[in-house]
């Protein structure tokens, strides 16, 4: 019923427009975005030699990310289909760690070409939505079939370029999005209803998460008689927009996310040397989870330069599903997580500057035997704004962080970050993921902390990033440039786990084409 509901909307979106119920004014579009990336990792390393198997830490692939769409605006309805087609080369089959790893573990050895997963690649469906705007009620849009969803974002942008990075960069899709710098990504389908006011925005939606993200498959929402459907998100919230009258210079929300997991997803746990070693998670059995929260932009001029202030925070409740110790029963959950950011951009001076720090806290779990689940839940996130080598989450983490933003040219953009990352309950669990990838899979993997004596120390990060923004024009063609390198230094939990090598480099280069 499913797939016959999905045809009949690309049905309609194609055939609406040309029987002329789309309003006045109507103006058609089409786009494209092609995306080559080059991917090295020296991972961490546990030496291994399990069946006479050698794994290698250190590998590079090759992939390609083509995004292609067409789509129309009218007074009265907007309409957009988009197909993904994503492919790789050279695919490692003998990681232990790192992206590669994930990219061949979900399409290769549990996936749909285990023989020619090292080169393997795939077209779905990626976008396919229409968008009715009532002329009865000025500011009403109703959005329904697949459709990308970005948390934090729903009251829209302003025209402060350092508050869009800000919204951007450090509130969005911190709990739901679309999870596109994976080579696949992912999207919603469902309904979203939106109504904008000149000062600020109020947004519902109810919406079920694509496969994708490390799987291929986007387009394959049932899997060994499990349903990404079966995966339920509910979402409101309310927006005060930076120019609003009401707090100057300030941008506001207020969330509720609502996110309920009955695909019944098991936990198991892997026993190496005695140790609890890793568990796949999913919230697991009938996970349900209720969140409320807020975010707060505060930009100031002080001096010659822009001061800024971010604060993020959620609380959860609900029920966690079974747990791993006591896995014969329902668990309670109750968790929370803040964010606490300032920065000062010196706007007259060379390359204009910019100094931020931070601290985040996720809460973990201090009793994994009773019947409490404290661990904060990252629900359908984009972590890799956040974690931008991704090796830990906001579960059970905390962490200082320092960046230095510069901008030598306009099209150019220097950035630097450190993060120093600790566990916040020695006896949870280091957790890995960004939410559900297959419909048949957990959500989120966790790795045991084997602490001693309390110490919780997981990792420093330290990366630079260049991203070169249309360099050239050909006609409607606008050529850009990625770079990024990151090196970590693993704390005691990843000596701990990773024996023989706890430290991990990873790079990589990205031309991207836009039409």
């Amino acid at each position: 019923m499913k797939r016959l509901i999905s045809l009949l909307l690309i049905l309609i979106f194609v055939l609406l427009p040309m029987i002329g119920f789309a309003g006045e004014n109507k103006r058609f579009y089409y786009n494209l975005k092609e995306e080559i990336r080059y991917e090295y990792w020296n991972t961490f390393d546990k030496n291994r030699d399990q069946d006479n198997f050698d794994y290698d830490k250190s590998y590079g692939y090759t992939s390609s990310k083509m995004r292609i769409g067409g789509g129309f605006n009218s007074s009265l309805l907007d309409g957009y289909i988009q197909m993904n087609w994503t492919q790789f080369f050279s695919l490692p089959n003998d990681a232990e760690f790192g992206l590669g790893y994930l990219y061949y573990k979900f399409n290769g050895k549990f996936g749909i070409r285990p023989d020619k997963a090292t080169d393997i690649g795939y077209c779905a469906l990626s976008q396919a939505w229409l968008r009715f705007k009532p002329p009865i009620i000025n500011g009403l849009s109703i959005t329904v079939g697949r459709f990308l969803y970005f948390s934090g974002l729903e009251g829209g942008l302003s025209k402060n370029s350092q508050l869009n990075w800000l919204k951007k960069n450090r509130i969005s899709q911190r709990m739901i999005g679309p999870f596109d710098w994976s080579r696949v990504g992912r999207a919603f389908d469902g309904i979203m209803l939106s109504f904008n006011h000149d000062f600020w925005n109020l947004t519902a939606s109810y919406i079920h998460p694509t496969p994708g993200g490390f799987y291929l498959k986007r387009d394959d929402w049932r899997q060994s008689g499990k349903s990404s459907h079966r995966i339920d998100v509910a979402t409101l919230t309310f927006s005060l927009r930076y120019d609003n009258p009401y707090v100057r210079n300030t941008d506001i929300q207020l969330f509720y996310y609502y996110y309920n997991d009955k695909r019944k997803t098991s936990a198991s746990v892997k026993i190496i040397d005695g140790h609890d070693y890793t568990a796949e998670l999913s919230g697991l059995g009938d996970c349900e989870i209720y969140m409320i929260g807020a975010h707060l932009i505060k930009l100031k001029k002080i001096g010659s330069g822009t001061a800024d202030f971010l604060l993020w925070g959620g609380y959860q409740w609900g029920n966690w599903g079974r747990g791993i110790a006591a896995h014969d029963h329902i668990l309670d959950h109750e968790a929370w997580a803040v964010a606490v950011e300032a920065g000062y951009r010196l706007e007259n001076v060379i390359w204009k500057p910019w100094f931020r720090a931070g601290y985040f806290y996720g809460s973990g779990d201090d009793d994994p035997d009773d019947k409490n689940h404290n661990t904060f839940f990252m629900m359908l996130p984009t972590l890799r704004i956040y974690s931008l080598t991704p090796s830990y989450t906001f579960m059970n983490s905390n962490y200082f962080m320092g960046q230095v933003i510069l901008n030598p040219h306009k099209k150019v953009l220097i950035r630097s970050d450190v993060h120093f990352v600790r566990l916040s309950e020695d006896k949870d669990f280091w957790y890995l993921g960004s939410g559900m990838m297959r419909p048949d899979k957990p959500s989120f993997s966790a790795i045991s902390a084997h602490i001693i004596d309390g110490d919780r120390d997981l990792l420093t990060m330290w990366d630079i990033s260049l991203f070169f923004n249309n360099l050239y024009h050909i006609k409607r063609m606008k050529i850009g440039l990625n770079f990024y390198f990151s090196h970590i230094w693993g704390g005691d939990v990843v000596e701990d786990t990773f024996r023989s090598d706890d430290e991990m480099t990873f790079f990589y280069s990205e031309i991207r084409f836009t039409f």
